[in-house]
């Protein structure tokens, strides 16, 4: 626990620094794409995910953990959607990739960033 200036104890919503890592991939085609290899000490829980259409038409992107579909979405056109859940999206074991999958939509690219959290 930590305290503010008034001696309140104070209960963060995110860990440390060194427990937080980034990562991010390009999705131009229908081939499945990592976003992050499994960590093989700590299951990755995603704190926020942006899914950025540079394209003129809208994209269904999956999420998936280790394979499993976690979330479907759709991205509009030329726009970006955010998941900043109030708590993180779980990763079902350690060691697990996180990967994305989308339709192949000629001349569509999304990007996606992510910031993800190595949990116990």
């Amino acid at each position: 626990m930590k305290e503010d200036l008034l001696g309140r104890q104070v209960v963060t919503q995110y860990a440390t620094r060194d427990a937080l890592v980034t990562a991010s991939a390009t999705l131009t085609n229908g081939t499945n794409t990592t976003l992050i290899s499994g960590d093989s000490d700590y299951p990755l829980d995603i704190l926020e995910i942006t899914f950025a259409n540079q394209s003129t038409a809208s994209a269904q992107v999956t999420l998936k953990d280790d394979g499993t579909t976690v979330k479907t979405l759709e991205i509009p056109a030329g726009n970006t959607l955010e998941l900043a859940k109030n708590i993180p999206i779980l990763q079902g074991r350690k060691g697990g990739n996180w990967t994305l999958d989308m339709e192949d939509i000629t001349g569509t690219t999304v990007v996606v960033e992510a910031v993800l959290m190595k949990n116990r």
